[in-house]
């Protein structure tokens, strides 16, 4: 009789590394949510021990924070433009298809601020910025992008949470950009 044993893989078995780590994190994130992740779940999935995981990510914080910079690496990724429209609807829509992707990582953002990332933070004062030249006032400029942005949490959290086709269709990317274009075209 052969038994499994646990801990660290010996490098004949299995390297371990942190990238497949958090990959496996994300998949497992997406189709379970929160409640589905832990430590002693995700070392079964690769024969080792919590501990052996620990070693690679770190706290549970910083695991959490790892997968945040995985999904939301890109969302400022723009061309370079002057028009403020085009730059806050496109950082916007960058922002909703990462939400789409992975729902359950901007949840854990909803519940705890302390994992928003810089990218996270230069995608506000991005949307920021340009709304202030949009309105030309810094006081209507920043609330005006925290109304859209606000919109903007609203419909990709209850887009990406729809599990099936409602009354009105699924909800896509290309209903947020009507909805944004409807609002932008009001300044």
């Amino acid at each position: 009789m052969t038994s499994k044993s646990l801990g660290r893989p010996t490098n004949d078995k299995l390297i371990l590394s942190k990238d497949d780590i958090l990959k496996e994190a994300l998949k497992i994130l997406d189709e379970h949510g929160e409640n589905g992740l832990s430590f002693r779940k995700l070392a079964n999935v690769f024969g080792v021990t919590a501990m052996a995981l620990k070693h690679h990510v770190g706290s549970r914080q910083n695991f959490i924070k790892s997968l945040v910079e995985i999904v939301y690496k890109n969302v400022n990724e723009i061309t370079i433009t002057n028009n403020s429209k085009d730059v806050i609807r496109t950082l916007l829509g960058n922002y909703c298809k990462c939400v789409f992707k992975h729902p359950n990582v901007s949840r854990l953002l909803l519940t705890d601020h302390s994992l928003i990332n810089k990218e996270l933070i230069d995608l506000t004062n991005s949307i920021r910025q340009h709304a202030i030249l949009l309105v030309n006032d810094e006081t209507e400029g920043i609330l005006f992008a925290d109304v859209i942005v606000d919109y903007t949490h609203g419909f990709a959290l209850a887009a990406a949470s729809q599990n099936e086709k409602t009354d009105l269709g699924v909800l896509t990317i290309e209903d947020f950009y009507k909805g944004i274009d409807w609002i932008l075209g009001r300044i």
